[in-house]
């Protein structure tokens, strides 16, 4: 599958993270927590090919849902926001025909801050989305006044100039807005950007899809940034409220659960992945063929019941280190 050979690229990079906090974990207990949490997060992944309806669903693995430091869970973060809220945009737009989707860009002047810098662009956006309140409210006109609802999310990248802080939105608008009047009221409100990007998105051929996962991606651009840079911007942006709505759009949340629900009574291909350093990827383990209450191994004819059951083992309850982590033999019940 394609998706293991990304699958195999994210985790390599998040292995990369792990050992660099495992590499500073003495002088850092935060690091050291987060470097075990890493360090066993998606090394099995169990998938489930519906061939019958042509889905592949993954539906087994430990994840440790710290998408700002492991790409792998951020990839997975921004795929579970897709399928969710993707149908919420479709149906709004639905019931109201006359709206238009949009993506828009907004950014603030680079600085080598990240926290002023985040600071800076959320201040001045909560000041364009007060503004449009204000207007709902009969007070002066402004361009924002034409988004009836946004999902938005805060993504940073950095360059030689420092961190570059942006804000990504899929928008639903009564008319096309106009991006110089709007630019003008960003540079009003920052001070230091004018700025914007306007684009329309199109309803046909996923490409609404495609712009969703535009603001769902990745807050930090991996590729981007050095491990050093990585570790700095966990800490700064941890806990950070980077994703929201409003108008229309409003309630969107993060996943609580980063796997893909089974289909029901469905007969389906069970694939079991482990990840192998050595090969720096995910190699395939099991193969199974799952139906009618029962499993068979397709390697060897071994036949099973169903449920299937593979040790896919959490972290231990407590632990002082990763290594410390790793010899304590009892360990949680399996979740997800």
């Amino acid at each position: 599958m394609d998706r293991i050979a990304r699958y195999s690229g994210l985790k390599n990079r998040s292995r990369q993270v792990q050992q660099y906090l495992q590499g500073i974990s003495d002088t850092d207990k935060q690091a050291s927590r987060l470097s075990f949490d890493l360090k066993t997060c998606a090394n099995y992944l169990l998938f489930h090919d519906y061939y019958t309806a042509d889905q592949i669903r993954l539906v087994k693995a430990r994840t440790c849902k710290k998408s700002l430091l492991c790409p792998f869970c951020a990839a997975r973060r921004a795929a579970k926001l897709v399928d969710k809220y993707l149908p919420v945009v479709d149906s709004v737009i639905a019931s109201n025909p006359a709206l238009k989707p949009v993506m828009i860009t907004l950014t603030v002047k680079n600085g080598s801050d990240l926290g002023e810098r985040y600071r800076h662009l959320k201040s001045a956006y909560t000041a364009l989305q007060q503004r449009r309140r204000d207007y709902l409210k009969g007070q002066l006109w402004t361009e924002f006044a034409k988004v009836h609802g946004a999902i938005h999310s805060f993504e940073f990248t950095r360059s030689d100039t420092g961190w570059h802080p942006h804000i990504h939105m899929v928008a639903l608008v009564s008319d096309w807005i106009d991006q110089k009047a709007l630019a003008s009221e960003w540079q009003a409100l920052t001070g230091d950007s004018y700025i914007v990007d306007v684009r329309r998105i199109s309803t046909q051929d996923g490409s609404l899809a495609l712009g969703m996962l535009e603001v769902f991606k990745y807050s930090l651009k991996f590729s981007d940034l050095d491990l050093p840079d990585t570790w700095l911007a966990y800490q700064v942006l941890n806990r950070k409220r980077l994703l929201g709505s409003f108008g229309n759009l409003r309630g969107v949340q993060p996943p609580e659960n980063l796997l893909d629900d089974p289909l029901e009574d469905l007969p389906y291909m069970e694939l079991l992945y482990t990840f192998r350093p050595a090969s720096a990827a995910y190699e395939l383990k099991t193969i199974r063929r799952c139906d009618a209450g029962e499993a068979v191994d397709c390697t060897t004819g071994e036949v099973s019941p169903l449920p299937p059951v593979y040790p896919i083992p959490d972290p231990p309850v407590a632990h002082t280190s990763p290594a410390a982590g790793e010899r304590i033999g009892a360990r949680a019940p399996c979740r997800r």
